[in-house]
């Protein structure tokens, strides 16, 4: 019913567009490699824009702090890791899968470690554009819920230097530095950062080291070359995702030696290369071509065990190594042609993942669904190498039929080749020897993805817009070996909304949209049964939801924004579900019906408010209001969280044009309410599935900053 009213809605404006007029130039601003702020009149997308005054504003700890502003934005924040979903999608997720949502920095892809953002310096960034609705017509799998385009700050006129120091809770510690020059030949911008912070939590010292330049050479008036390099050199203590049970979380958020957290000494190093080459033939065509390489570097101790038998974990028994390679090439070009615009890309990259585990520990972990023990001996490693191969085409054609009237179609045809060799080096203890064992496959696929799209100018200050969007995600090598009939998962989003500006400088855009996911790929005897590589397609999912933002002048005295989100994200259906540890009274896994039930972790309501008033010449005070609903801890829905809301506080003062004091204040109140929460098994052993099962993070509380910063 929902998708033929909205089809229904698209058809209705057609018709209402007969009326032939004079047609102005009209262009394409949809780009993988650079982050365009889009045309309102012709984007038939949901698309928000964050602007660095409004980043400076908010002055973010974490990409969250940003993103929170922007409705439609669940995101799950652990200490020091952000990781990102869009309208909910896939939110059932999140240890190592992909989120749907692709991360792009300066035009280089970011797949980063399982869907969680790591290594951003917020500092960097100058600006953040979000495609909502998947974005796979552009981006490929890695964008079936959407698309967070960061740009990073450029060198602005003239020549200076920025200085900028904080100091805040917790041991909090910032320090940066930035140089930047422009002249008719060249121009450069370089940043230097270090920052540093005990932590609240248990065990969560951590640090980062930032270095990055970005050169631009000019090579006549209509072309010029871009060298961007940046290195990020980090170090978390622990990556504590939580303390478990609510009484735990009520009564000793920090955690202890007695909970303690899946990795320890994770230390990062992120390399992130690119050249971008950029060409204008005339005021409407251009040419861009970026080639690319980017690099994560993990290694870090996990798996933490209990081998001395007092029932409390003690010693890490595993050592870990992670290398991300990505590299490829990327060129658009566009033109417009009077009523007719249009983009044609190509993208051919390659990922390499390399994996190597070694017990550095001997253990034995039950199993609860073989109900044995399984014994783990020092020395034993896998090593798991997998490749992916990306050849992909795309455009965009847009269409001004009238000076009302603009239909979009974008089309991407993706080739994927995906291969892994797996070597699993283990010890069999009853016959007392070492045994290798090799594993080799690969995979390939195939996939057409669209948007079909139209914009409807109302009056001047009006327009309607509205989409059908569709992507995919392909299943991994090992999942296809363990059921060779498995489907790929697909996506289709359907939206319609209204953008333009309201009386007293105001601007807004509201849309509705359905998400319907088919074919959800996880594994058929529980999402996280370690003992278990029994994949299948285990059911289907619905997100649907309305989403507002409302924003005034940013140059006025007083100016706000609004971003509100409501959102309804269910099973429409599912195979029988079952949790670690949960049995019946034969001692076999217990099966639950989720059909019907919420996603997990996805609040029906939220909110975030953001005021500033500048209430004398060089004072600034700028006020955060956010708020969020309930939710369901896990898919069976027995378990659910309660919504929180918080006050954050900035107060900047600005002594002249180079120097500026500021303050902040978060979560003014005080409240620790409940960050992110997962339960997925019986944790505490008792039989039953509650509370006391979940891994909750708990907010600090009240935090405090205080900073400086000088320009010349």
């Amino acid at each position: 019913m929902g998708n033929r009213i909205f089809l229904s809605a698209v058809l209705a404006c057609s018709l209402v567009a007969a009326e032939e007029m004079e047609l102005g130039t009209i262009y394409v601003e949809s780009s993988t490699i650079e982050g365009i702020a889009p045309d309102a009149r012709t984007e038939a997308s949901t698309v928000n824009d964050i602007n660095e005054t409004t980043i400076e504003q908010i002055d973010p700890k974490n990409i969250n702090d940003i993103l929170q502003t922007i409705p439609g934005i669940t995101a799950d924040v652990r200490s020091d890791s952000v990781e990102i979903h869009i309208r909910g999608v896939n939110q059932q997720e999140f240890m190592w899968e992909d989120t749907g949502v692709a991360v792009v920095i300066d035009g280089v892809p970011v797949m980063q470690d399982g869907g969680k953002v790591r290594g951003i310096n917020v500092d960097e960034i100058e600006s953040i554009k979000v495609i909502k609705g998947s974005a796979a017509y552009l981006y490929g799998a890695d964008a079936s819920a959407g698309a967070i385009i960061i740009t990073t700050k450029k060198p602005k006129a003239g020549s200076g230097i920025d200085l900028g120091a904080e100091a805040g809770s917790y041991g909090f510690q910032d320090y940066r530095a930035r140089a930047y020059k422009t002249t008719d030949r060249y121009a450069f911008n370089i940043f230097a950062n270090y920052k540093k912070e005990d932590g609240y939590w248990y065990q969560t010292s951590n640090y980062m080291k930032t270095g990055n330049g970005k050169f631009t050479y000019y090579i006549d008036e209509s072309s010029d070359l871009t060298l961007n390099v940046a290195v990020t050199k980090g170090y978390e203590e622990t990556t504590r995702g939580g303390v478990t049970g609510i009484t735990e979380a009520r009564e000793n958020p920090k955690g202890n030696d007695e909970d303690l957290a899946w990795s320890k000494d994770y230390y990062s190093d992120i390399y992130r290369y690119s050249l971008t080459y950029n060409k204008d033939f005339s005021d409407t065509a251009n040419l861009q071509v970026i080639g690319y390489y980017y690099k994560d570097l993990y290694n870090y101790k996990s798996s933490p065990q209990d081998t001395n038998g007092d029932d409390i974990e003690d010693t890490y028994t595993r050592d870990n190594d992670d290398d991300i390679k990505q590299y490829g090439i990327k060129s658009e070009f566009r033109d417009s042609i009077g009523d007719f615009a249009y983009m044609l890309g190509l993208d051919i990259g390659k990922r390499e993942y390399d994996e190597y585990r070694e017990t550095i520990a001997q253990y034995s972990s039950y199993s609860w669904w073989t109900h044995s023990y399984q014994t783990y001996y020092v020395g034993e490693s896998s090593l798991d190498q997998s490749t992916e191969d990306i050849y992909a085409v795309y455009g965009e054609g847009k269409y001004q039929v009238t000076d009302r009237f603009t239909a979009v179609l974008n089309l991407r045809y993706d080739y994927n080749k995906y291969s892994i060799d797996v070597l699993d080096h283990e010890y069999d203890d009853t016959n007392d020897q070492w045994i290798d064992t090799r594993t080799t496959g690969s995979e390939d696929f195939r996939n057409l993805t669209y948007r079909v799209g139209a914009t409807y100018e109302l009056s001047e200050d009006h327009i309607l817009y509205g989409n059908v969007a569709t992507g995919f995600r392909n299943p991994s090598v090992t999942q296809k070996a363990d059921n060779p009939d498995l489907d790929k998962e697909t996506y289709i989003t359907y939206e319609i909304g209204l953008r333009g500006n309201l009386a007293y400088g105001l601007r807004y855009q509201a849309s509705a949209f359905i998400t319907d996911t088919k074919d959800i790929i996880s594994k058929a005897d529980g999402t996280y049964n370690w003992d278990s590589d029994n994949f299948a397609n285990v059911g289907d999912a619905r997100n649907q939801g309305i989403e507002l933002s409302l924003k005034s002048d940013q140059s006025k005295q007083i100016s706000f924004s609004l971003a509100y989100t409501y959102l309804n994200a269910y099973y429409t259906s599912h195979d029988p579900f079952y949790i670690q540890g949960i049995t019946d009274a034969n001692g076999d896994p217990l099966s639950f019906d989720v059909t019907g039930n919420k996603l997990p972790r996805v609040p029906h309501h939220k909110v975030d408010l953001i005021v500033n008033y500048q209430f004398l010449p060089k004072w600034n005070l700028m006020t955060e209001l956010y708020a969020q609903s309930r939710y369901y801890a896990d898919e069976t829905n027995f378990v659910s969280m309660p919504g929180y809301g918080k006050v954050n506080l900035r107060l900047d003062y600005k002594l002249n044009k180079n120097l500026n004091f500021y303050m902040k204040l978060d979560n003014v109140l005080d409240k620790q309410y409940f960050r992110t929460v997962y339960l997925f098994r019986d944790r505490n052993r008792d039989g039953k599935l509650d509370a006391e099962d979940a891994t909750i993070t708990v907010d600090p509380g009240r935090v405090f900053y205080a900073g400086i910063r000088y320009k010349f």
